[in-house]
């Protein structure tokens, strides 16, 4: 690796929830509550990552309740975890290069982990071009689904589409950038010189087509392009076949699929 940072096998009960202590300690937040939760799957272990001492990050191994001899990794990154708490969302920068090395660290050796607890395969999520779909890479793990896709655009330069029907939006009064029709809501937060928005949360329709929500996400690329000229990026996430089709009819391309990959636990 070329972080100074060192890897921890934790199998503890109580990891998890000392690691969180850390975590809320460090971003100056106060501790929810941490209960128990029955349905939670068994958990084999924690792997945690440190820099010089310090919390980067860890990843959560846990038996597949879907799986007969599988089990799952799922990285939490803490200064990701800690912007989310202190702003209320996940930061839509792109991930830097530190966690993406700690996250193929991190399941390098849970995969190893994994292995000498008997399992057969090791399963993780994640966006194709992110620190899940580098770890696939680095360590020979296999895309067998797709689950979601982000779709972008700039502003700036975007075309609306040849044939795209006209549907006047009225804006919202709302803290984000809000705009609706009589069938349809969208919303974008806007962070810097990125508008990023959850199709599940953000997008709200009812018995409406795709040709009829397209328009409403082209005004949104417009309010954006002459309302917030300094936005010169617009991701939207999705896993809906109506907004997907929504989207390439206005005109914006996939930039990520997230997967779900398996990485086959040979014996040592």
């Amino acid at each position: 690796m070329t972080l100074e940072m060192s890897l921890e096998w934790i199998s503890q009960p109580d990891a998890g929830e000392r690691l969180y202590e850390e975590l809320y300690a460090g971003a100056g937040q106060p501790l929810p509550s941490l209960d128990d939760d029955e349905n939670r799957p068994r958990t084999i272990g924690n792997v945690a990552a440190r820099c010089e001492g310090t919390l980067l990050g860890w990843a959560w191994l846990y038996e597949d309740p879907d799986g007969e001899h599988a089990a799952r990794v799922q990285a939490l990154y803490v200064p990701r975890e800690a912007h989310r708490l202190e702003t209320g969302h996940y930061s839509p920068l792109p991930p830097p290069a530190e966690e993406c090395e700690m996250v193929t660290g991190l399941y390098r050796r849970a995969a190893r982990e994994a292995r000498a607890a008997s399992y057969r395969t090791l399963r993780w999520s994640g966006p194709d071009t992110g620190p899940d779909g580098q770890a696939a890479t680095a360590l020979n793990a296999y895309g067998h689904g797709e689950y979601a896709r982000t779709w972008s655009t700039n502003p700036a330069t975007w075309q609306p589409p040849v044939g795209l029907s006209d549907a006047p939006a009225r804006r919202l009064p709302e803290p984000d950038l809000t705009l609706a029709t009589a069938d349809a809501e969208i919303s974008a937060a806007i962070e810097g010189h990125i508008a990023h928005l959850n199709a599940g949360e953000a997008i709200r329709y009812q018995r409406t087509e795709p040709r009829t929500l397209a328009p409403l996400i082209a005004q949104l690329v417009a309010h954006l392009r002459h309302g917030h000229p300094t936005v010169t990026e617009l991701n939207i996430w999705e896993f809906d076949d109506t907004v997907r089709q929504a989207l390439s009819l206005a005109g914006l391309s996939i930039t990520e699929r997230h997967m779900a990959y398996e990485l086959p636990l040979t014996p040592s």
